[in-house]
């Protein structure tokens, strides 16, 4: 009896598809974050939010390439989402909501080479691109982007994101696949199809699923209707709109050289409700995202133009912080503003000048990152240790750096190690009831945790 042959299974995409898509993803996500520190380091000089876009095609040239060598639609949404995975992996501060972003771009692509016969045309890639590198601004306006009663400005961001993507993404990925066929790196077969049902139901479901994705996210990290006010207080309560009557001031605000209207309560009125430690040093503001930065208490009793801005009414109504000093404090959909003491790093040793770290004094320094500090994955603010070091200045003999922490442990980083790498940060923990400190590296190698003093031997 001769056995029957059983021919393998033929499946869409092949081994060689997958790596290559994973490898691309990979490249990308692990880039994405170079791309969003050298956006940010242009913004930075410009002083104008939203200039960041400029580098908008950048973060989906790979996701476009990807088309082009795996020859099959559907390729750019897998490697979207396995993009996304490594970028919330690799520590993007944007969370979770990055694998929508990199989900709705790579749709877009998949979706801009459906309708071209011809799939390898310039106009493709540069039409492509463009879409891909726009989608960024307008789903980050559903979470953390510009204020949404500026509809100019989004438009304006996402015109510059296009251009970016046409260029830096569809006519680059054009050209990189180009060198590769010359090369005979890449074949020039045209891009393979599911079938003519198959296609459409399966760029369909991830439709579907971004979108159901979004209305979740929306819902999950929109702010509560009540803003707890905590911490070193003696009444503590939680503040809404409706139920307190505070004066109520309605300012027209600049941030990052755009202007918008925010109504809400001065911060120091709705702290004073709760009758605040006389000696406090800080407010922490934290959102339903996570995220959560400092104000000094010098700037929470000066700033006359430091709201609790309020958005909604009843119980559509959310709060932010607007009107602070740091664009950084401008937080959306507030939780809780807890008070707390003043919390300062001890330096001495071998320094010129040992006066005590105050992130108070160095927050428009801060560069944020994602860690594991202890409790997490969570987004912190942080200094490079070496710009501390130069303001101490060490004395000529020094040698290493001891960390001590509030266990009393010590750790100790060599003082010429500290001065070279600017990746060692002095990070601003906020997650628990007060400020702490971490000397802990980017790529979140954690030198000590609840750092109280450092000393310079």
């Amino acid at each position: 009896m001769t056995a029957r042959a059983n021919p393998s299974r033929q499946y869409y995409f092949s081994t060689r598809d997958l790596l290559l898509m994973a490898v691309l993803a990979g490249l990308g996500g692990v880039a994405s974050t170079a791309i969003n520190a050298l956006g940010d380091a242009v913004q930075a000089v410009v002083g104008f939010a939203g200039t960041t876009q400029w580098a908008a095609g950048l973060h989906v040239t790979l996701l476009v390439l990807v088309v082009g060598l795996v020859r099959k639609s559907g390729a750019a949404t897998l490697a979207a989402l396995l993009k996304g995975g490594v970028e919330v992996l690799s520590g993007n501060t944007h969370g979770v909501i990055v694998l929508l972003v990199n989900l709705a771009a790579g749709l877009l692509i998949d979706l801009v080479f459906l309708g071209f016969r011809r799939r390898d045309s310039l106009v493709a890639y540069l039409l492509a691109g463009a879409l891909a590198a726009a989608s960024n601004v307008f789903v980050f306006q559903l979470f953390v982007s510009a204020p949404e009663d500026v509809i100019a400005f989004v438009w304006g961001i996402a015109g510059l994101a296009a251009l970016s993507g046409a260029v830096l993404g569809g006519l680059l990925a054009h050209t990189l696949l180009g060198i590769l066929r010359r090369n005979g790196l890449a074949s020039a077969e045209p891009l393979a199809h599911m079938g003519s049902w198959r296609q459409p139901a399966f760029l369909c479901f991830f439709v579907v699923a971004a979108v159901a994705g979004g209305i979740y996210l929306r819902g999950t990290l929109a702010g509560p209707p009540a803003v707890e006010i905590a911490g070193s207080v003696a009444a503590p309560y939680a503040y809404s709109v409706g139920e307190h009557d505070l004066p109520v001031q309605d300012l027209t605000l600049e941030l990052q050289g755009m202007t918008r209207r925010a109504s809400g309560p001065l911060l120091r009125d709705v702290l004073a409700l709760a009758e605040p430690d006389s000696h406090y040093g800080a407010v922490l503001v934290s959102a339903t995202d996570g995220y959560s930065f400092f104000i000094g208490r010098d700037e929470v009793e000066a700033n006359e133009e430091l709201l609790l801005a309020v958005r909604g009414e009843g119980a559509e109504a959310t709060y932010e912080i607007a009107g602070a000093h740091n664009a950084k404090a401008w937080v959306r959909n507030v939780q809780e503003v807890r008070v707390v003491a003043e919390a300062v790093v001890e330096v001495g040793g071998l320094v010129g000048v040992p006066y005590p770290y105050n992130p108070d004094e160095w927050q428009f320094e801060m560069d944020n990152a994602t860690l594991d500090l202890g409790s997490g994955p969570t987004k912190y603010q942080g200094v490079v240790f070496a710009d501390l070091l130069a303001r101490w200045e060490p004395a000529a003999e020094a040698a290493e750096v001891v960390f001590r922490t509030r266990a009393d442990d010590e750790e100790a980083v060599a003082l010429a190690d500290a001065l070279d790498d600017r990746t060692l940060r002095l990070w601003t923990v906020t997650d628990g009831e007060g400020m702490r400190f971490a000397a802990a590296y980017e790529d979140g190698r954690v030198v000590a945790r609840d750092v109280v003093a450092l000393e310079i031997r």
